[in-house]
């Protein structure tokens, strides 16, 4: 683990940060090769990504703000800038809201894009997973099995003083097989907005599955997680997009 890459004078690079701009990087050089053979500009395309991930972050931050509200009254600047100081399920659903009012503002077709956004963004959020694993942010409970990693003390996993599941590398390999299904199965679809559906559909039941082992603090409501509630949301939600896109597409060619 190493949470500074290095320094340049008073300059420090993190690892985190620059793991997470890997991955943006790499989403979007992903997702600009794909538009490219639909067809689509590149200057629109661009814009509307960057767009989509400042709204992303803004609501990653907020999200982020709101289930930590308490402490973020206690302590304002140390919350609002932490570095590590982001929630994935804000940053979807504000990117994706932005994604939505800027395509549909340029007239391009929404569900062809988003089917391409999807496979990006789990490309880039398995690249970023690993640099919570640098930070040691988004851990696993403690654990006294040989799959247990001992982080160091200054890290917010390292905090505990014991072993702890590596939930963000396993975050990163199940984000990435998922985007190799998904990716697999681009040219076999049947109808436009399937790959968008499927991955709410997956990557719900994988952050269902995951919660039950992170060790970070969290908000619970009963026995279940906010996330873990928010996961079963989203798996509701990409079962009904899968049956209204299906319907849709079988209506146009009835």
């Amino acid at each position: 683990m190493y949470p500074i890459l290095f320094k340049i004078g008073s300059i420090t690079i993190y690892t985190y940060g620059v793991l997470v701009f890997l991955g943006v990087v790499a989403g979007y050089f992903f997702s600009l090769v794909q538009v490219k053979k639909e067809g689509i500009g590149k200057k629109d395309f661009s814009d509307i990504v960057f767009w989509s991930l400042i709204w992303g972050f803004i609501g990653a931050r907020i999200f982020y703000i709101l289930l930590n509200f308490k402490f973020f009254l206690r302590d304002p600047l140390g919350i609002g800038l932490s570095r590590a100081g982001f929630v994935f399920y804000g940053g979807v659903f504000f990117g994706l809201g932005a994604f939505y009012i800027l395509t549909r503002k340029r007239n391009l077709d929404f569900l062809k894009l988003a089917d391409i956004l999807v496979l990006a963004l789990l490309l880039g959020h398995a690249i970023g997973r690993v640099g919570c694993f640098s930070y040691g942010c988004c851990y696993g409970k403690p654990t006294s099995s040989w799959i247990g990693i001992k982080f160091p003390p200054s890290s917010p996993a390292g905090s505990l003083g014991t072993k702890v599941i590596p939930t963000q590398l396993i975050s990163s390999l199940a984000l990435l097989c998922i985007f190799l299904v998904l990716w697999s199965k681009r040219k076999k679809t049947s109808f436009k907005g399937e790959i968008f559906s499927l991955y709410f559909i997956l990557y719900g039941i994988f952050r269902f599955i995951i919660e039950f082992y992170r060790g970070d603090p969290r908000p619970y409501l009963g026995k279940f997680s906010i996330f873990q509630i928010v996961s079963l949301g989203m798996i509701v939600i990409g079962v009904l997009l899968w049956f209204l896109f299906q319907k849709r597409f079988k209506s146009s060619n009835s």
